[in-house]
C-alpha cells in the first residue's frame, strides 16, 4: 500500500512538472512569435522544436494556401523572411490553453490573436487555432507537430 501511494505521488509530481514544462514551452513559443519591435530572427525555436530532418511536421494556412514543413530549418527558411516584413508583431493565447499528457507525448490546443504593422505601416490582425504535439526526447519535451489554422 505504501509503495503504491509513493508511486502515485511520484506520478502526480511528474505529471505536474510535465504540465508546467509544456506550459512554459508554449509561452516560449508565443514569446518567439512576438518580437514586438525587434527583428524576427527565429533564434530560440531550436530550444523548442525537435531538430532532426523529418522529425517535425508543420501545417499552416496563414496566407490562404497550406504550408507543409518537415524540419526546423524549413520552418525558419519559411517564416523568417515573412516576419521580417513587419516592424512590429505580437500574439497572445486567448486564455484557452488545454494541455493533455500521456507518458512521453503531450498535446496542447489553443487559439491566439495578434497582429502588427508592416514596414510600410499597414496594420495586420491575426486569429488562429493551434494544436501542438510534444514528445519527450532525451528527457526533454520537444515540439514535433504544429498545426495552425486561420480563424474565420
Amino acid at each position: 500500500m505504501l509503495v503504491q501511494s509513493l508511486q502515485t505521488n511520484q506520478l502526480e509530481t511528474m505529471t505536474q512538472q510535465d504540465y508546467e514544462q509544456i506550459q512554459h514551452l508554449t509561452q516560449q513559443w508565443v514569446n518567439l512569435w512576438s518580437p514586438r519591435e525587434q527583428v524576427f530572427t527565429g533564434q530560440g525555436f531550436e530550444q523548442i522544436f525537435a531538430a532532426g530532418e523529418n522529425e517535425i511536421l508543420v501545417f499552416d494556412n496563414f496566407d490562404g494556401s497550406v504550408v507543409v514543413l518537415r524540419s526546423l530549418q524549413a520552418y525558419l527558411d519559411t517564416w523568417v523572411p515573412v516576419m521580417q516584413q513587419f516592424r512590429f508583431w505580437e500574439i497572445a493565447i486567448d486564455n484557452n490553453l488545454e494541455i493533455s499528457i500521456d507518458g512521453d507525448l503531450a498535446t496542447t490546443t489553443f487559439s491566439f490573436s495578434g497582429g502588427g504593422y508592416s514596414q510600410d505601416g499597414q496594420q495586420y490582425t491575426l486569429n488562429q487555432y493551434g494544436t501542438h504535439i510534444w514528445k519527450r526526447i532525451d528527457r526533454q519535451w520537444r515540439l514535433v507537430h504544429e498545426h495552425l489554422t486561420v480563424a474565420n
